[in-house]
């Protein structure tokens, strides 16, 4: 069984970090993923004590608000799997970061054909998928109840059917939701104090927190 800590929207809050941290040593991880924005719009100090907050390896990608930066930092923390596929406790993880282009031009967005084409080129049958953004209908309604998701990062689900998929961005649809074996999980913004745990075994079991 392999027991991850799942969080996501960090948006530089020092508290996140002191939640976080409390909750690693809590629960004992094997890795903690983290589904992007650890920033907004950037801060080289807070990403050096994200990366150094943790006794478990962390793995994730950047979010909309993070920014290349950002990126550089993860992948010299050796975290990255934005456009990667990395192998951590037995499994294969993979993903792809930013968010899809709006009229907020955020410093790290993506063209959903660029976002589904990274990520089909890393992704692998029965994976760990993270991503920042929600595929379109898992995890994914804004409070006005339309779907922020991605059409094409549903397809990459459907084409390789990952057990996991977890994602962030969408701070109120924190939750979870299976569909044809595989599990999608939003742990929330942790900023709010927002994060999960995900036990892999022969079973996908979550807990929102």
């Amino acid at each position: 069984m392999v027991l991850l800590l799942v969080c996501s929207d960090l948006h530089g809050s020092e508290e996140a970090l002191a939640t976080l941290r409390k909750a690693e040593k809590t629960t004992r991880p094997d890795a903690v993923v983290v589904c992007g924005d650890f920033t907004t719009y950037g801060s080289a100090d807070y990403m050096r004590k994200a990366l150094g907050n943790f006794e478990a390896d962390i793995l994730g990608v950047p979010g909309n608000c993070d920014t290349d930066e950002m990126l550089r930092m993860l992948e010299e923390s050796g975290g990255s799997v934005h456009a990667k596929r990395v192998k951590k406790a037995g499994l294969d993880f993979f993903g792809f970061g930013g968010g899809l282009p709006s009229s907020m031009n955020m410093p790290f967005e993506v063209e959903e054909e660029d976002m589904v084409a990274g990520l089909r080129s890393v992704a692998v049958r029965g994976g760990v998928m993270v991503t920042h953004a929600p595929p379109k209908g898992a995890n994914d309604l804004n409070r006005s109840g339309k779907h922020l998701g991605s059409e094409g990062l549903m397809g990459v689900v459907q084409e390789f059917r990952p057990r996991l998929v977890v994602s962030g961005h969408v701070h109120e649809a924190r939750g979870e939701h299976a569909k044809d074996g595989t599990l999608f999980v939003n742990p929330g913004p942790a900023r709010e104090g927002r994060y999960a745990t995900v036990e892999l075994g022969q079973t996908v079991q979550a807990r929102l927190f």
